[in-house]
């Protein structure tokens, strides 16, 4: 596989990032339910955007709800898991993901986004 056809990502600038998606969501898990980031393509569009949801899903984890997580957006549950391996360093420092699979898996999320929200 060559370099063009893979997203090169370098770990290690990303523990801080990681600690405040962490954090972010446990304290969202204290907070009333309304209270969330909402999304400007959803807003202005009525259209949800791939990453919507995934606030919520975050949320859902910390309160022990996983079904409600996934039902949210399975991305988020994604975003944890590599949030939390990212601060424990169980990850290489640097990271090559296939183009084709980043742009399948937001693919897939948009999908999902798209069905739950009764758009297709």
């Amino acid at each position: 596989m060559s370099t063009a056809s893979a997203y090169e990502v370098d770990l290690r600038g990303l523990r801080l990032p990681s600690a405040v998606v962490l954090g972010g969501g446990l304290v969202l898990a204290h907070l009333p339910d309304d209270v969330g980031v909402p999304c400007p393509l959803r807003t202005l569009t009525g259209v949800p955007c791939p990453f919507c949801g995934v606030t919520t899903s975050i949320r859902q984890v910390f309160l022990g709800r996983f079904h409600a997580a996934v039902a949210a957006a399975p991305l988020g549950l994604v975003v944890m898991a590599g949030a939390l391996a990212t601060l424990l360093r169980l990850t290489p420092s640097e990271l090559r993901i296939p183009r084709w699979a980043l742009v399948a898996g937001l693919g897939a999320e948009w999908v999902f986004e798209l069905v739950r929200f009764h758009l297709l």
